[in-house]
């Protein structure tokens, strides 16, 4: 199925890029692909080819034309799947006649974009892996397919090269946010009012996938720490995931739930962020945190741990305090340390906004993202026979179902 079933799309004159997501749920990777689409909108025609899920409605409300696919199972999958994932593929591929395709995190679709056209070049962007085995095999089939592996920071790049991934294949460009709306701070205030927060409470909140490894549970037992020093704080959760009803068991077990609101995955949690005072995100791993930067654009200080790319972004004593994974004590800690400072919010919450604008927006990261399909086509168009450097007529692709 199509979300255009029957629709025309035209490149006029922009580079047609093919985008492929392994998944599209309202995570990190999803979030990060929308604001690279939105920010390039001037010069890309995008389409988009992804398993069904909650993220398709936000594309189709950018205007992306989207074609869905089955999802690969774990690795590659299937010899059968692969096959139909790939035909898919190639029916898209010879209707939308893309400049490149761009896959996002799973290099599983990268291998089937490659069976399908293998005349296409491709690019990979790294949004981290939970395993080293999930690094060492994208590596072996990046340095044989991909022209060009984005790491969305600094740490990721360095894990990448170390499990086996070409040095020279390997460009960084950091996630970026676009800044907040006018007035959005008026937006926040009304939902603090409408969640029954006091005025004066101090907010922490986080937003975030409620699966293992995101730290939310340390999060709920370190608030619960704090509470008899700060007892008009609450604590915002916002998202969802399998992890959501044992999060809310144990803030019910310790005592906190009637302090403790969990909002369920929000299309757009602007609002949310708006209403924090301080934003919460005590990770196990983490590539770079969209939610993070959102955090930042909207002048929050940040209380997280020093983990993947996150020490990139937040600068400890600057624009928020860093704490060890798993300690919660350190992280009771820091939250009281901010919740009992509200100068000290202040000072931290608009360094981080500084520190956003000079180098974590999202024009900065579709800039950078544009210079790297340059240099990947102008490789391409250098190998090319040259038969193939004869002008094509305009790009008019029709999808249909």
């Amino acid at each position: 199925m199509d979300d255009l079933e029957g629709g025309i799309i035209e490149t006029q004159g922009k580079l047609a890029v093919l985008y492929e997501l392994p998944f599209a749920n309202l995570g990190g990777t999803e979030k990060h692909l929308l604001t690279l689409v939105s920010a390039l909108h001037h010069e890309v025609v995008p389409c988009l080819i992804a398993p069904h899920g909650d993220a398709l409605r936000l594309f189709r409300d950018l205007g992306v034309p989207y074609r869905t696919v089955q999802p690969l199972s774990l690795g590659l999958g299937t010899r059968r799947e692969l096959r139909a994932h790939s035909t898919a593929l190639r029916e898209l591929v010879t209707e939308f006649r893309p400049s490149l395709i761009h896959v996002h995190g799973g290099m599983e679709c990268a291998v089937a974009a490659h069976l399908a056209a293998p005349k296409v070049p491709i690019v990979f962007t790294i949004h981290g892996y939970p395993d080293v085995a999930s690094y060492v095999i994208s590596g072996l089939f990046a340095n044989r397919i991909v022209e060009e592996v984005i790491c969305v920071s600094e740490a990721e790049r360095r894990t990448a090269q170390r499990y086996g991934f070409r040095k020279d294949r390997l460009t960084v460009i950091r996630n970026g946010v676009a800044p907040p709306m006018p007035a959005a701070s008026s937006r926040g205030r009304q939902l603090r009012e409408r969640l029954g927060f006091q005025q004066d409470a101090v907010v922490i909140g986080t937003v975030s996938r409620l699966e293992r490894g995101k730290g939310t549970s340390h999060l709920i037992s370190a608030f619960a720490r704090i509470t008899q020093r700060c007892p008009g704080a609450r604590l915002l959760i916002v998202g969802d995931g399998t992890m959501r009803p044992k999060l809310e068991r144990l803030a019910s077990s310790l005592g906190i739930s009637d302090r403790v609101v969990f909002t369920g995955a929000l299309d757009d949690p602007s609002d949310a962020l708006e209403a924090m005072d301080i934003f919460a995100l005590p990770s196990f791993r983490e590539a770079l945190g969209m939610a993070i930067l959102e955090a930042m654009a909207r002048a929050k200080p940040v209380v997280a741990t020093p983990v993947g790319g996150i020490p990139e972004a937040v600068v400890h004593g600057e624009t928020g305090l860093l704490v060890p994974p798993g300690d919660n004590a350190a992280l009771a800690s820091a939250l009281l340390t901010l919740a009992s400072d509200p100068e000290k919010r202040r000072e931290m919450g608009a360094l981080g906004r500084t520190r956003f604008e000079a180098s974590l927006t999202a024009d900065a990261m579709a800039r950078q993202t544009l210079e790297v399909y340059k240099r990947v086509l102008a490789r391409a168009s250098a190998r090319a026979p040259v038969s193939d450097h004869i002008a094509r007529p305009e790009r008019h692709s029709r999808l249909g179902s």
